[in-house]
């Protein structure tokens, strides 16, 4: 494997030295000389428009701007939800498909579409805006959120040929009874259904703002009524928001707490994780999300605690697991994997689980099921095809292919696994990968393309293997179970395009139980029945290894991060604090 030794180590040096150059370099001046503002990295962003937050920097920035109905509990485990743009948490009527939301009092930010005049947010603006997802002619990505809501089928067909679409089409289970009432009726009985209404796909929208800037101009001019307004966006550099103080959510603060609500947040585009790195140690950052790799040593100590020399600078460590997985999508079309179990299980049981997460210095666990283990319902129980060369030679043996061999060719099986960015970290743990898999004959190529390319390939099914990962969107094993549905194939979140009907069957029956005991002995068994199919090979799941600059008060890691940065505070700071600092630089 490649491993850029000179790089990392000159990399490594310059660490050191801005970790000793100048002690807690850029935090306390930047605290004295600007407004309380909270900093961190992002990607590039390409919208703010709700109805295409696909990905998570796309919602972290929208969960500013934008209020849905319901949200998560900041401070509650496990995760509860909590009223958002809803006065309540709503139970469904006795049929178990009816809810009935009612809105509190909440305004949009000022906005040149409304003329001047002050808006306030109604549950027409929900109808709306839930009508845009099923528009088959905006082209977002969360019409499957809304699929289960009654005639919201029929609506999104007809959105397919109608020109311009009908917003005056009824949709029988979306109804707007008064300014302040909205009621929903769904199709089936939905487990998940209140956790989609946390999810900035589902947040109000004016129809002001869509006749104001259009249907592409809503990308770079959100209009929503959230803890923060967009002041500026300069493309592939910055995003800064500033407070909005019409949010419900800043009524409880006493006007004379010593901590305060951050006035602006600033979000750096900053693609390279080593320049995010350097930003951090220079100051430039109060927040990085995630620990390189490479920079592992550097930051943790060999008890996985924060290393002394950040701690002096005012950093602090926060470790937690995530629900992010990742695995090697097997296409169960392809005639080689796709109708040999034994070759699957195989290629499973030759994955070094203990040399990967080496490779990764901690920040990963492996896997024993297709979801993280703590998820309610995940099983906890081995892994039956984990790491183990004796039963994978055996596997290949069962396969067709003794040694490795392929009987067609008289040379060793040859698989290809597509990936999607040529980054060193991608190209070096696949390098590493395919290490494991010659120990049982099988030459593993690695195909690298852009996400986009990588992305067609899957979806045109012309895909063998291919490197993907998930992010759970909500706190339920369904969200994982998915990605085995046979109606989700591909281009749906089904990438491998397995297909069992017992697992269809099971599914269906979890997803409308009201019996706790029935919808966990369903999970359990679909989960029997993946890994017994192996449509992956496991990889892992992620931990967070968070830094956070120590004048930021109230952070706790959570698994749905978008938009927490509302209950980050900031202490006030005492004329005696700005002269110690300013002594200590």
């Amino acid at each position: 494997m490649r491993h850029y030794p000179r790089f990392h180590t000159a990399f490594a040096l310059l660490c050191t030295l801005l970790l000793h150059a100048a002690p807690r370099m850029g935090f306390a001046e930047t605290a004295a000389t600007e407004p309380p503002t909270f900093r961190r990295a992002q990607p590039s962003l390409n919208t703010l428009d709700p109805a295409h937050g696909s990905d998570t920097s796309v919602n972290s920035a929208m969960s500013l701007l934008f209020q849905p109905l319901l949200e998560y509990d900041y401070t509650a485990r496990p995760y509860r939800l909590i009223p958002g743009a809803a006065c309540t948490v709503p139970r469904p009527e006795a049929d178990g498909k009816t809810y009935l939301f009612k809105l509190r009092e909440a305004y949009y930010v000022d906005d040149p579409c409304f003329h001047g005049k002050r808006r306030q947010v109604t549950a027409e603006d929900f109808v709306y805006g839930w009508k845009r997802l099923a528009d088959r002619k905006v082209g977002g990505s969360g019409e499957w959120l809304v699929g289960n809501i009654k005639g919201m089928k029929a609506f999104a067909e007809a959105s397919s040929t109608d020109a311009p679409t009908d917003y005056a089409r009824p949709v029988a289970g979306l109804q707007a009874l008064d300014a302040q009432t909205l009621r929903v009726e769904l199709e089936q009985p939905s487990n998940q259904f209140l956790y989609f209404l946390t999810m900035c796909y589902m947040a109000p929208v004016p129809r002001e703002a869509v006749a104001y800037y259009g249907q592409q101009g809503l990308a770079e001019h959100p209009v929503g009524a959230g803890a923060y307004k967009l002041r500026s966006w300069w493309r592939g550099y910055e995003m800064i928001f500033d407070r909005n103080p019409e949010w419900f959510g800043w009524q409880s603060l006493s006007p004379d707490a010593d901590e305060r609500p951050f006035e602006t947040i600033r979000y750096l585009i900053v693609k390279d994780a080593s320049t995010q790195w350097l930003m951090l140690l220079t100051g430039q950052l109060d927040f990085l999300e995630q620990i390189d790799r490479n920079n592992m040593d550097i930051a943790i100590d060999p008890e996985m605690g924060l290393s002394p020399a950040l701690a002096e600078r005012g950093i602090q460590l926060f470790t937690s697991p995530t629900l992010k997985l990742y695995y090697l999508g097997i296409n169960m079309d392809d005639p080689v994997l796709g109708t040999n179990k034994p070759l699957r299980q195989a290629i499973n049981a030759a994955f070094d689980t203990a040399r990967w997460e080496a490779y990764y210095k901690g920040r990963v666990r492996a896997l024993n099921t297709v979801a993280p283990p703590h998820l309610t319902d995940a099983l906890q129980q081995p892994f039956p095809y984990a790491f183990d060369l004796k039963k994978a030679r055996q596997l290949m043996i069962d396969a067709g292919y003794p040694g490795g061999i392929d009987p067609k060719t008289g040379k060793p099986l040859r698989l290809t696994v597509e990936v999607g960015s040529a980054t060193q970290d991608t190209t070096e743990s696949m390098e590493l990968a395919a290490s494991f898999l010659s120990a049982i004959g099988i030459k593993l190529e690695i195909s690298v393309n852009t996400w986009q390319a990588m992305l067609e390939k899957v979806r045109l099914r012309q895909a063998q293997l291919f490197m993907m990962g998930w992010v759970g969107d909500y706190p339920d094993i369904e969200t994982f179970m998915q990605l085995f549905l046979s109606r989700n194939q591909s281009p749906g979140p089904n990438r491998s395009n397995y297909v069992n009907a017992e697992v269809d069957r099971l599914y269906d029956i979890a997803v409308s139980s009201q019996n706790p005991e029935e919808i966990s002995a369903c999970w359990q068994k679909v989960q029997r029945l993946v890994l017994e199919d192996c449509p992956w090979l496991l990889l892992h799941y992620a931990l967070d290894f968070s830094l956070v600059n120590r004048r930021i008060i109230n952070y706790r890691p959570h698994n749905f991060p978008y938009g927490m940065e509302k209950h980050y505070r900031i202490r006030a700071e005492t004329a005696e604090q700005k002269t110690s600092d300013n002594s200590a630089k």
